[in-house]
């Protein structure tokens, strides 16, 4: 299966039109996510190295749990201030095609966790894809909160933020959903840190404790606790 990152992928989640952000000392999160050169200032041959950690609570139904790799390689410069960059998903049996992807200066993680989040949400809730990325692409824009953290990276804590998102629990079509309109996505941040990207959480959760739930987290290598 072949990782596919056009441009218009690229841009599907930054096509947004933000509100005014809750407070005037705190950055949007479009422009955190989106609008930053999250790589334009790393080195050539540098490595984003982000493990995915998927633990789903029955894996009779989800399958198995799992942690592997996805990488991110600058391979090279491109015009000023952007980067050729290589993404590869995932290693071994379950490796995708890797991906080239010339003139970046976002990193393309952000895509691809949050593109990621989407997928595996409507795997369990169902619904329409371009519908349920939509609205989440509208509820970052308009709604999710941000609030500072400390982000213990190498072993030293360095300022960031964190985004925290439910942009299904207020949905016209929730009642749909089968009880997982209340899942929770965060989002921990910091231009301390390469590629700006420390941390994804998907929380797949479901109303019904009978339910299966999913928990999945992207980490780059090196970062420990949010707080």
């Amino acid at each position: 299966m072949t990782l596919r990152i056009p441009v218009a992928a690229l841009a599907l989640f930054a096509l947004l039109v933000p509100a005014a952000a809750g407070a005037s000392d705190l950055p949007k999160p479009t422009d955190l996510l989106f609008n930053s050169p999250h790589i334009s200032n790393i080195a050539v041959g540098t490595v984003l190295d982000y493990k995915f950690n998927r633990k789903p609570s029955n894996e009779q139904m989800l399958g198995a749990g799992y942690t592997d790799d996805i990488t991110v390689t600058v391979e090279s410069d491109a015009t000023e201030g952007k980067k050729n960059v290589i993404v590869q998903m995932y290693t071994g049996d379950r490796a995708r095609d890797p991906q080239r992807i010339t003139g970046m200066d976002g990193n393309p993680m952000m895509v691809v966790c949050l593109d990621n989040a989407v997928s595996h949400f409507r795997q369990l809730a169902g619904g329409d894809s371009a519908y349920l990325k939509n609205t989440f692409s509208r509820y970052l824009a308009e709604r999710a909160t941000i609030a500072p953290v400390k982000i213990l990276y190498k072993g030293a804590e360095v300022d960031g933020y964190e985004i925290t998102a439910t942009p299904y629990a207020d949905d016209p079509s929730k009642s749909k959903m089968g009880g997982f309109e209340n899942s929770t996505f965060k989002i921990a941040l910091s231009d301390k840190i390469p590629g700006h990207l420390a941390r994804v959480i998907a929380d797949i959760s479901n109303s019904d404790k009978a339910a299966p739930t999913l928990l999945e987290t992207t980490t780059l290598e090196g970062v420990g606790d949010v707080k």
